[in-house]
């Protein structure tokens, strides 16, 4: 039956998964091969080609566990909503108790994910859900913080949010580096902004040029 669950959630036949989760089949039970995505991530990757909430939900109400790992123990469901930016899935798995500061196999977290692409609205939720508990935390294949994320991208919306968050700016990053190291250029950013931000990341009270 677990084949046949897939098969519906592929084919984003909502009807055909809760009928199948009806019959007994495990929505927890993961794929036979690599990379052993179990239900309920398989599901979010198909929100982007046109898959259902209602499949989601369906999953959630039969018993899918939100905070499962896939067999490769990378990714849990909740890191590949907020990696995949799907806003209505975060919503969705926090309000049933997904863990936003789980970690994936490369150190990324949910909430370093979107402030990387700079996902305000899902950064937002993942705060109210608990991911303070890790906002200063660095990881993830460029050994940014959030901050960090948020400076290198100029995004002041983000900076802000994870400041009024209770973010620190002198945190130190994978290099030992608070997050106004990693804002670009002056010189090739626009100067008001990238001025605005250096003053709230802190970075005029250490008088170290950039």
């Amino acid at each position: 039956m677990s084949k046949e669950l897939f098969a519906a959630i592929e084919q984003h036949d909502a009807s055909r998964v809760k009928a199948l989760l009806v019959e007994g089949a495990n929505p927890n039970e993961p794929q036979p091969e690599p990379p052993g995505l179990r239900p309920l991530q398989v599901a979010i990757y198909e929100l982007a080609d046109g898959g259902g909430l209602d499949v989601l939900l369906a999953l959630i109400e039969h018993g899918a566990d939100v905070n499962a790992w896939d067999v490769e123990q990378d990714k849990t469901p909740l890191l590949v909503a907020a990696c995949e930016n799907e806003l209505a899935a975060v919503e969705a798995l926090v309000k049933v108790g997904a863990n936003p500061n789980v970690r994936s196999s490369e150190g990324d977290t949910p909430l370093r994910a979107c402030a990387e692409v700079g996902n305000l609205g899902i950064a937002s939720l993942l705060l109210g859900a608990g991911a303070t508990q890790t906002i200063n935390d660095w990881g993830g294949l460029s050994g940014y913080t959030a901050l960090g994320h948020a400076a290198d991208r100029l995004d002041l919306p983000m900076i802000k949010l994870l400041l009024d968050a209770g973010a620190d700016p002198r945190a130190p990053d994978e290099d030992g580096r608070p997050a106004h190291y990693r804002l670009p250029p002056r010189a090739e950013s626009d100067s008001q902004t990238w001025d605005a931000a250096f003053e709230l990341l802190g970075g005029a009270k250490d008088r170290i040029p950039l």
